[in-house]
């Protein structure tokens, strides 16, 4: 009898253990769409692009209207750890109900540059608009509002290091963006707000080259984000145009804000631009996360 009482327990336990790991793997795999809870959305739904999907790990807070709640776009650094920047901002998105979508850009279909720059260009020649990395966003966001019915005209959007670097060109090079706020933590290099620089540290020879142009750059809702002890120079850009910037991440950040005002002062332009630094936090995304959500939300 004890041997059959030993067999049924260690069936029991079998099965609860798959069954766990069902749950497991289907509250954190592929779905078809966005929906409450946790998952993964291949997207192909921006047709220029179709043939370059992203993957989006998102998490939409199961308490709460999710119909009501703030949208965040989230951007990683250059690893595209997808996965580890959704665990990063779990805990603040559910407990301030905050959808968050993270978005991975494969390595395969978009180089560093397709990613960080937007894909703007291929060699030396400007796309069309259509074709741009930056393009697909837009086209996320409608995806996101049809699926769990948001009455969200608006998101806001969070990048760090090589994602820092795609969301404050994103704002610069996107002006007709639904975007409300924009954070760039911790980036790399920049391209500055100047039309004397030339691409891609500065705005010349682009179509953001004019007065009008920077003035409503000037006008966006953004947010250079540093952490002050982000000074190691380790996988730093250090051509002649990234080390004009700045020795480190956190001097090239101080920087493009410094530039931004000077320009903004000397075209007569309001800046709408904020500049916040966390004490004592280095190229750390999750510290930087959780003192984004306290500024965002």
């Amino acid at each position: 009898m004890m041997r059959v009482a030993n067999l049924l327990i260690l069936i029991i336990a079998i099965l609860m253990t798959s069954c766990f790991k069902d749950d497991e793997s289907e509250s954190l795999g592929e779905t078809s769409g966005f929906l409450p809870g946790d998952g993964i959305v291949t997207y192909s739904g921006y047709a220029p692009l179709a043939d370059r999907p992203v993957r989006i790990h998102f998490h939409i807070p199961v308490n709460g209207d999710m119909k009501k709640m703030p949208v965040l776009f989230v951007f990683p650094g250059l690893e595209r750890n997808a996965d580890d920047y959704l665990n990063a901002w779990r805990a603040e998105a559910s407990n301030r109900e905050v959808m968050v979508f993270v978005f991975e850009f494969p390595t395969e279909t978009y180089s560093t540059a397709q990613y960080i720059e937007g894909g703007m260009f291929q060699g030396n020649t400007l796309l069309d608009r259509s074709e741009w990395t930056f393009s697909l966003i837009e086209s996320v966001f409608d995806t996101v509002r049809k699926d769990t019915g948001s009455s969200r005209n608006k998101y806001d959007v969070w990048g760090h290091s090589a994602g820092a670097q795609f969301v404050h060109r994103y704002v610069t090079f996107m002006p007709d963006t639904r975007v409300d706020r924009a954070v760039s933590a911790n980036a790399g290099w920049y391209t500055l707000p100047d039309v004397d620089v030339a691409y891609p540290y500065g705005l010349k020879n682009t179509d953001v080259a004019t007065t009008s142009r920077v003035a409503s750059l000037f006008a966006r809702k953004l947010i250079v984000h540093l952490g002050t002890a982000d000074t190691d120079r380790n996988g730093l850009n250090t051509s002649a145009g990234a080390e004009a910037q700045g020795a480190n991440r956190y001097q090239r950040g101080k920087y493009y804000f410094s530039e931004a005002k000077r320009i903004s002062t000397k075209d007569g332009c309001s800046l709408n631009w904020d500049k916040y630094e966390v004490a004592g936090v280095a190229h750390e995304y999750a510290k930087m996360a959780a003192a984004g959500a306290k500024i965002l939300y």
